[in-house]
């Protein structure tokens, strides 16, 4: 068998393939068997007749397409694997000669995964919306927020000032019509805290008990009508907050001394921030990577594959915490259409990434040794509990071995790009992978590390892909 490649329009790609009279020779044998056994022949049980019979019912041109259409069964992925072609689809087959006899060549077109350029990654700022640890302003807040929750109230006969908390009846008209929408009795709020709005608590500003202000309230949309807003001081109360000492600490917590109580919150900060930061790090680099592509079209294969594999792993984790499609549906208001543009949409996403992720491998020139891939079957038996042997052989074929080497090249290739895109917190100061990684799962950053082939194997030569005769 010889075959090459040659690259057509778009991703397609046109693998002619020739093999000589002898190599059809098996398959001409099983072809005749196969055909007895689907044609009735007077005087003979399906399958017994002979061959010469066989021939003259059927006709040797029939029998010589079965047979290639089964030796491309088996010639076929090796001209891919020969090509070293990442095909995506079943391919498209046309016989050039060798129906009557003799040597046999073919045209497979078949479309391959595309290539797509990730121009700039090297010099990619990314500026996440949270710092990765505690900052001052977390920590005043929060203590801020316990002195209130602590605070006492008094109420005082004087004008009401920023912080004070009062009792008030507001009214609200338009027109001249009074408004229930807006407006309140005996309403008691903080000034300053815009609990009511800011414009409530601009008029109130100053105004002693039995006092009122009014102030006209402008339309919030288009073609609406401005309000008039009246508010009347019925009460006038102090916030008097406890001191920030010793005292209020031991009060609040079960720390004796205020440095005790700051260091305990600026760790719950630092947590949940590192947390908040991890996060964001991951999805705001991967999302401005994808966002680099081009071009952006999906292949209809790689996008259906995707959502099938989603779709896959939803049902079991669906699965293993004892719910079904149903029932989920149910409980988050959603439509079988709405999930699955839900998962469409994610599909979209991770075809682009797993694009991008192959592209800078590519340019960076990523290759895979014998030891990484020992290495990752070691890891993929301990994961799954599987003994090393039996994983060895499952990735023993060419096809699983150029998935498994995918995977890696990918992996490698996301490890570089996290360690060298720059990212900034919302002060401008750098933050690196390594500030984060130590705490990050390899399996949340991994580039498909899947234990699964998933990589599309082609070998479909089905009759409705096969078209015989040359050009007419």
């Amino acid at each position: 068998m010889r075959s090459t490649a040659e690259k057509s329009e778009g991703n397609r790609v046109v693998l002619h393939i020739e093999f000589e009279e002898e190599e059809l020779a098996p398959f001409l044998e099983s072809s005749v068997r196969k055909l007895s056994s689907q044609v009735r022949i007077p005087g003979f049980r399906p399958g017994k007749a002979p061959r010469r019979v066989v021939e003259n019912r059927v006709g040797m041109k029939a029998i010589r397409l079965e047979a290639i259409e089964e030796a491309l069964g088996s010639l076929y992925p090796q001209a891919v694997n020969e090509n070293d072609l990442d095909v995506i689809d079943s391919p498209s087959v046309k016989i050039l000669t060798g129906e009557d006899g003799g040597e046999v060549s073919v045209d497979a077109t078949v479309d391959v995964r595309p290539t797509v350029t990730v121009s700039g990654c090297e010099n990619l700022v990314v500026t996440l919306p949270t710092h990765i640890s505690a900052t001052d302003e977390d920590l005043s807040s929060t203590l801020e927020r316990m002195r209130e929750q602590q605070a006492e109230v008094n109420e005082v006969d004087r004008p009401a000032a920023a912080g004070d908390q009062v009792t008030a009846d507001i009214e609200v008209s338009v027109d001249g019509e009074a408004k229930a929408d807006g407006s309140a009795v005996d309403l008691s709020f903080r000034i300053g805290k815009a609990e009511v709005g800011s414009d409530v608590d601009d008029a109130v500003l100053g105004l002693a008990v039995g006092q009122s202000a009014s102030f006209v309230r402008e339309p919030s949309e288009e073609g609406g009508k401005a309000e008039q807003v009246k508010v009347t001081i019925k009460a006038v109360r102090e916030v008097v907050l406890p001191a920030l000492d010793d005292a209020f600490a031991s009060e609040v917590s079960e720390f004796e001394t205020l440095e005790e109580l700051k260091a305990d919150v600026r760790k719950s900060f630092d947590s949940m921030r590192k947390n908040q930061a991890r996060q964001a790090y991951n999805d705001m680099v991967l999302a401005a990577l994808v966002d680099l592509v081009e071009p952006k079209e999906i292949h209809p294969t790689l996008l259906r594959e995707e959502v099938n594999t989603q779709i896959h792993n939803f049902g079991h984790r669906l699965e293993s915490q004892g719910l079904n499609l149903g029932t989920y549906l149910d409980l988050t208001g959603m439509s079988q259409d709405q999930l699955l543009a839900q998962f469409y949409r994610s599909a979209e996403g991770s075809v682009l990434l797993d694009l991008a992720l192959r592209a800078i491998a590519d340019a960076r020139e990523v290759e895979i040794s014998i030891s990484d891939i020992d290495e990752e079957i070691v890891r993929i038996a301990e994961l799954s509990g599987e003994d090393v042997l039996d994983v060895r052989k499952r990735y023993s074929t060419p096809e699983a071995e150029r998935a498994l080497k995918a995977d890696l090249r990918k992996s490698k290739a996301m490890t570089w790009y996290m360690e060298n895109v720059i990212v900034h917190d919302p002060d401008g100061m750098p933050v690196t992978w390594d500030d984060l990684k130590d705490e990050v799962a390899e399996d949340e950053v991994a580039a498909d590390e899947s234990s699964e082939v998933t990589d599309v194997e082609v070998t479909d030569i089905s009759p409705s892909n096969l078209e015989s005769g040359a050009d007419e």
